[in-house]
């Protein structure tokens, strides 16, 4: 059965490293793999959501800017699943995401 795991990355850089182990069969090894991904226009969207301030209220607020290299990351840190659409709805899962964001990627916040 095949497993995966993350390695740590650095802050702001973008980059995960990790390792595929799989077994299948009499098939046994592992797979080194790095998966980058440029934050600085997360990043710069953030910076400019927080300078516009609070705009007029919608009934919705965006909370912050999730790159997919953030989304796997909470996904193998923490087991919250952001592209899985049950997730917005489970509201302690939520609010655990947000505590997250504002502890380990403040910068990714929009306000």
């Amino acid at each position: 059965m095949a497993k995966w795991t993350i390695g740590s990355k650095s802050s702001n850089s973008g980059t995960l490293q990790g390792k595929f182990e799989y077994e299948s069969g009499k098939a046994v090894g592992e797979s080194n793999w790095v998966i980058t991904q440029d934050e600085k226009p997360f990043l710069e969207q953030a910076k400019r959501e927080r300078e516009q301030g609070k705009r007029k209220d919608t009934g919705y607020r965006k909370f912050a800017t999730i790159p997919d290299i953030v989304a796997i990351e909470v996904l193998q840190n923490h087991g919250i699943d952001l592209h899985d659409p049950n997730t917005m709805a489970d509201r302690a899962l939520m609010n655990k995401f947000r505590y997250i964001i504002k502890t380990e990627y403040p910068y990714l916040l929009s306000y």
